[in-house]
């Protein structure tokens, strides 16, 4: 049994997880477990099985997302960013944070996206998603399920949430949970890879345009990354009333409460999903 036995280098390398999320989902979130260690102290010993199953159900849970859903989900940041928008001088405070903006906008985008996806290859479910901009708050990110070919209301209400591929925790805000308005019954956790140059992939053609007669284009030309395919983990579900109020997670203080979940105790095997898209 020796074999099935792997430190936590080996772990690292069989999961192909970087050293921090990896960190993360076993210290943290809870997504798999060491063995126990005498008195507390010596090694991390991992077992090759679980983290076996736990790579199978990982890759299950994850949807590769192409460059039309991409796309898609770009044009719905532009146009968030451009309403109500006025032209300014640069160095202003709107021109330094357009790339975050776009960026966090376009990942909101894309879990709403990878779900969709997960549910109609999955388990053969169609729904709807809301890409028109809204004035008033729009808390329910499901607006339709079809069935038999006809769209009806969803009998839950159902909110997606994303955030970065190390997170150990869905996190909501306190106003998401206790404002009728925004609240959702059940919410759905997901961890797209967006890249942080995601812009410059899209756009790396105009930019060599512009660049290639520079004195510095040969030292990073061969560097300039491609858009490939951005794989996002639907990391699972948990109603309202399983969330926990905390004031901090581990490595992070809020400023007030949150309400949280680890991502290890979300609901996420095949019939859990089962069971809400049979209540959606």
């Amino acid at each position: 049994m020796t074999d099935q036995i792997l430190n936590k280098r080996e772990a690292v390398e069989f999961t192909t997880l970087d050293e921090k999320t990896f960190e993360n989902y076993f210290r943290s979130a809870g997504e798999f477990s060491s063995l126990p260690r005498r008195n507390n102290k010596g090694p991390f010993r991992f077992n090759k099985q679980e983290l076996q199953n736990w790579l199978a159900d990982y890759k299950w849970r994850t949807v590769a997302l192409d460059i039309d859903d991409y796309s898609l989900c770009l044009d719905f940041a532009l146009a968030q960013h451009f309403r109500g928008y006025v032209l300014s001088d640069w160095g202003t405070a709107r021109q330094r944070e357009f790339g975050q903006k776009i960026t966090n906008w376009v990942k909101g985008q894309l879990a709403e996206v990878a779900v969709k996806k997960f549910f109609k290859k999955g388990f053969g479910v169609e729904i709807e998603l809301d890409f028109d901009i809204h004035d008033d708050i729009v808390p329910q990110d499901i607006i339709a399920v079809i069935d038999n070919g006809k769209s009806r209301k969803p009998k839950l209400g159902v909110g997606i949430k994303s955030s970065k591929p190390k997170s150990a925790y869905l996190v909501l805000g306190e106003n998401e949970i206790t404002i009728q308005e925004r609240k959702s019954e059940i919410y759905i956790f997901c961890r797209p890879n967006i890249p942080d140059d995601h812009l410059l992939r899209i756009t790396k053609d105009r930019i060599v345009e512009l660049v290639n007669c520079q004195r510095h284009y040969p030292s990073y030309k061969d560097k300039m990354p491609d858009f490939k395919s951005i794989p996002c983990e639907i990391a699972g579900w948990c109603s309202i009333d399983e969330l926990e109020k905390v004031n901090e997670i581990p490595g992070q203080a809020f400023d007030g409460l949150r309400y949280v979940k680890k991502t290890g105790n979300l609901h996420k095997n095949k019939a859990c999903w089962e069971q809400l898209l049979k209540g959606l």
